[in-house]
């Protein structure tokens, strides 16, 4: 009887999860364009950098008004002041890490980037993909990368539960995953000598309780979400190139 118990207790977790699941994917959200970043920033007498980015929807940035507010673009602004910066965006909204090494990763290793960043994590998280093989997947691109000579920058994941389209339980289940994805970005940038974005550092309570840093579907950041995205991996480019600005 208390197995028996147990197991409905269990079934019952699953199809409370699945629910709200299905919920947030097929509550109607407006739809919103999606940006290509790729540019170049900064006077031509600067010395050169190339940056590839690598990513899903926090690349292409459905939710803000123009490319300029993307957090990669912010980045690549205050990098002006110091370089000719040549940004190419290989990103594509929904990507996880395998779609990454797939399509993306032989494209951006012919354009021969000084700089990587990489913009994957949450995606895996949120369709379930495990966690080993997300570690695999990222530590093939962060390898191909640094034996490339490129330098790399990881996004980390943040605090998914904060995302205002989850409800609970399945907002609590995803904020546990995050936290075991963001330590593989950790894990995979320990063993290469790569950089990854403390996206912790940022206040939970700021996602949770602000959603002005959200767009209208209340899944992707908006502008101000971008700034503070910009703010965080400003910090982690400048030291990683050894700029003053750190």
């Amino acid at each position: 009887m208390i197995w028996r118990a147990i197991f409905r207790g269990a079934l019952g977790a699953v199809a409370v999860v699945s629910a709200e699941l299905l919920y947030a994917i097929l509550r109607p959200a407006p739809k919103q364009e999606e940006f290509d970043p790729s540019a170049v920033f900064g006077d031509a007498a600067n010395p050169p950098i190339r940056i590839a980015v690598l990513g899903d929807s926090t690349v292409t940035a459905p939710g803000v008004g123009a490319p300029d507010e993307i957090w990669i673009s912010r980045i690549c602004l205050k990098l002006a002041a110091t370089y000719r910066v040549e940004l190419k965006s290989f990103a594509i909204g929904g990507s996880m890490a395998h779609n990454l090494v797939a399509e993306q990763l032989e494209p951006a290793l012919t354009f021969e980037p000084d700089l990587v960043i990489l913009s994957v994590g949450a995606n895996d998280a949120l369709k379930g993909v495990t966690s080993r093989v997300f570690e695999e997947n990222l530590d093939r691109l962060v390898a191909d990368f640094t034996a490339a000579g490129a330098t790399v920058i990881q996004s980390g994941v943040g605090d998914l539960g904060t995302i205002p389209r989850l409800l609970p339980p399945l907002r609590h289940l995803l904020s546990r995953r995050a936290l075991q994805f963001n330590a593989v970005h950790e894990r995979v940038a320990e063993r290469h000598g790569s950089w990854v974005v403390p996206q912790r550092d940022s206040p939970m309570e700021l996602w949770r309780d602000d959603r002005d840093m959200w767009s209208a579907d209340l899944f992707h950041v908006s502008a101000r979400g971008h700034e503070v995205w910009g703010d965080l991996g400003w910090k982690t480019v400048a030291r990683a190139l050894d700029l003053s600005d750190a």
